[in-house]
C-alpha cells in the first residue's frame, strides 16, 4: 500500500467520524437557557432567550417556583417583584425537556421604581370574611373627573387625564389625602376612548392607570379600581355580543395587569351602569335592564376569579341599576355567589343639596336626616343583616357657600352609615366655581379648602 493510499484512508476515517459526530449533536433533543443565573432589582425585567435542539414542531411553556418573588411572562420575560431567589423554568411542552435559571430578586434602591411595579407591597389585614374586611376602610375619597374623562375630540391617551380640567395627579396629592384622614381611595377609571380594533387596552393608558393606583397602594391605602363613564358602549337595554366581548376583554387585561396585588386593591365591575336618557335611567330602569347588569355583575366575578393570582382572593364591588340606592334597583339585585363580594351603591342625599345646583335649598333639615335614615334602613335590612357588606361609593354636597351646614350634613350621614358598617367615599371632583361643585382637595395647593366640612367628615367616623 503507497503513502497516498494510506494518507486517503486516514483522510476518509476523520471524515466519517465527524460526519457521525455532526448527526450525533443533531440528533440530541433538548432546550438550554443563555443564562443558568442572573439577577434583577424589584420592578425591573430582563429576558431570558431559550435554545430548542433536535426539535421541530413544539410549543414553550414558562414557569416560576414562586410569583410572589418574580413573574416570567410567555415571551421569557422575568420580572422581579420582592426581594428573594427564585427558579425560572422552560420547558417543551409535552416532553420532559427543561432548563431552569436561578434568579436573585434585589430591593430597589430607588423608591420610585415602587411605582412601576406589580410587588405585592402591603399585607392582608381581614380573615377573608367580606365583612370583616370592609370594617378596615374608614372613610374613602374620589380622584373625580380624571383618569374617569372621556370626549372624542380629546386625541391624545395620556391626555384625558387632564382634559376635563383638573392637573395631573401625583402622588403628593394622595399622600395629602392620607394625611387628612382618608385610608381609601377611589380612582375612577375610563378604558373605552384607549381601546383598539381589538379591544386592547393601550400601553401607555394601561402604564399610567398603574402608576397612579400605585400611589395610594404604596402608601398603604385601600384602593378601588372601576370601569368608569362608558355609557356609549355599556347599554343594559341593548345587551349584545359585542358589548360582552369589551366587557370581557377590558376586565381580562385589567386583572392580569393587578393579578399580583394584594387585597388593598378592590376591584369595581361597574359605575352606575344604565341606559342614559331613557325613562328610568336613574329611578332603577327596568325589570329587563336590571336582568342585564345582574348578568355583568357574575360575568366580572368569573373573570377576576379566574384570572389567577391574588385575583382568587380579591375583593370585588358590584352595584346596583345605575348604583341606584332605591328599590326596586336594591331589590332585584342578585349578589353573585362570592363570599368576597360587596354590594357597590351611590347615594347623594338630599338631593335638593346634592345633585339640584338650580335650587336655592342650602339647609340640612330633619326631613333631611329622614331621608338619609330611609336609605340605609333599607340597604341595612336588604344586605348588612344578611352578611352583605355595602359600600357607598359616591356621595357628597354641591358647595352652595353652606360649609356649615355641609359640616352638619357630612358628620350626620357618615355616622350614621358608620353604625351598620357602611364605609363612605366622598365624590371630590375637583370643581369649586360652577356646576357640581364636589371640591374638597385643592389639587394645586394641595390644601383642603373647604376645612370645616373636612373636619366633620372625620369627627363622624369616630
Amino acid at each position: 500500500m503507497n503513502l497516498k493510499r494510506i494518507i486517503s484512508l486516514i483522510l476518509s476515517a476523520v471524515f466519517l467520524i465527524s460526519l457521525c459526530s455532526v448527526n450525533v449533536f443533531a440528533a440530541k433533543k433538548g432546550v438550554a437557557l443563555n443564562k443558568t443565573s442572573a439577577s434583577v432589582t424589584v420592578g425591573k425585567s430582563f429576558t431570558l432567550k431559550p435554545t430548542v435542539t433536535g426539535v421541530k414542531d413544539y410549543t414553550l411553556q414558562w414557569s416560576t417556583s414562586d410569583k410572589t418573588k418574580a413573574t416570567v411572562s410567555k415571551s421569557g420575560k422575568v420580572t422581579g417583584v420582592k426581594a428573594g431567589t427564585v427558579t425560572i423554568t422552560v420547558k417543551i411542552k409535552n416532553t420532559n425537556y427543561k432548563a431552569s435559571c436561578k434568579v436573585t430578586v434585589k430591593k430597589a434602591t430607588n423608591k420610585s421604581t415602587a411605582s412601576t411595579t406589580t410587588a405585592t407591597q402591603n399585607k392582608n389585614s381581614s380573615s377573608g370574611d367580606a365583612m370583616d374586611f370592609v370594617k378596615n376602610i374608614k372613610i374613602g375619597w374620589n380622584l373625580g373627573n380624571t383618569l374617569d374623562s372621556v370626549g372624542d375630540w380629546i386625541n391624545d391617551d395620556l391626555a384625558f387625564e387632564t382634559a376635563w380640567g383638573n392637573p395631573k395627579t401625583t402622588e403628593a396629592m394622595i399622600k395629602a389625602v392620607k394625611k387628612a384622614g382618608f385610608n381609601a381611595v377611589r380612582i375612577p377609571t375610563s378604558w373605552g376612548d384607549h381601546l383598539d380594533s381589538n379591544n386592547k387596552i393601550s400601553k401607555e393608558w394601561m402604564e399610567r392607570v398603574q402608576t397612579v393606583v400605585d400611589y395610594a397602594y404604596k402608601n398603604d391605602m385601600y384602593v378601588i379600581l372601576n370601569i368608569h363613564h362608558e355609557n356609549d358602549w355599556f347599554i343594559p337595554s341593548k345587551d349584545s355580543k359585542e358589548m360582552s366581548s369589551r366587557f370581557t376583554s377590558i376586565w381580562k387585561q385589567i386583572s392580569e395587569r393587578f393579578k399580583d396585588y394584594d387585597e388593598h386593591l378592590i376591584f369595581e365591575g361597574l359605575n352606575e351602569p344604565r341606559t342614559e336618557n331613557s325613562a328610568n335611567g336613574w329611578n332603577g330602569g327596568t325589570a329587563a335592564e336590571r336582568k342585564v347588569v345582574n348578568k355583568y355583575n357574575q360575568l366580572f366575578v368569573d373573570i377576576v376569579r379566574k384570572s389567577g393570582g391574588n385575583n382568587k382572593l380579591r375583593y370585588l364591588m358590584v352595584p346596583t341599576y345605575a348604583a341606584n340606592c332605591w328599590s326596586p334597583a336594591i331589590d332585584d339585585l342578585v349578589v353573585p355567589d362570592d363570599d368576597r363580594v360587596i354590594v357597590s351603591i351611590h347615594a347623594y342625599l338630599p338631593h335638593s343639596l346634592a345633585l339640584d345646583t338650580n335650587s336655592s335649598v342650602s339647609k340640612f333639615t330633619d326631613d333631611d336626616k329622614k331621608t338619609i335614615d330611609s336609605v340605609l334602613k333599607g340597604l341595612n335590612d336588604k344586605f348588612i343583616k344578611k352578611g352583605i357588606p355595602v359600600i357607598i361609593g359616591e356621595f357628597g354636597w354641591t358647595n352652595k357657600n353652606n360649609d356649615s351646614e355641609r359640616a352638619k350634613l357630612a358628620k350626620y350621614y357618615v355616622s350614621a352609615a358608620k353604625k351598620i358598617g357602611i364605609p363612605c367615599f366622598w365624590w371630590d371632583n375637583g370643581a369649586d366655581d360652577k356646576g357640581e361643585t364636589f371640591l374638597l382637595l385643592n389639587r394645586k395647593t394641595l390644601k383642603f379648602d373647604h376645612e370645616e366640612v373636612l373636619k366633620a367628615l372625620m369627627e363622624g367616623i369616630k
